[in-house]
């Protein structure tokens, strides 16, 4: 006999809410939190001359990590609540058809 695959659509509709509503535009928000401290070498002052480079590169790729990342995760989210519409609507259909058969075999012996 063949297992039942279970779904919970609504965890799958809360999970990509959260993905979609708070992972993708924290991700743009702290992307955008790093241009702030992106300082010149200048403003930094002599003693960092050596470090400069490094921070800056690191700061730089960070950010742009970080601004990959919100499509990926819009991607993540939209594909979530893509299988939950897809489930829930099986779901629906494998509902309809029990009741169809049900009705049939009440109706069978009259």
């Amino acid at each position: 006999m063949a297992r039942e695959l279970k779904v919970d659509v609504d965890l799958l509709e809360q999970v990509s809410k959260v993905w979609l509503n708070e992972v993708a535009p924290e991700l743009a928000q702290t992307a955008g939190e790093i241009d702030p401290l992106k300082y010149t070498v200048v403003q930094f002052g002599p003693l960092f001359f050596g470090m400069w480079d490094s921070y800056t590169g690191a700061a730089e790729f960070i950010q742009k990590r970080l601004n990959e990342a919100k499509p990926v995760a819009e991607q993540i989210g939209n594909a979530l609540h893509t299988a939950a519409t897809s489930f829930a609507l099986q779901q629906e259909q494998q509902v309809q058809e029990t009741e169809k058969l049900k009705h049939i075999i009440e109706n069978s012996g009259n």
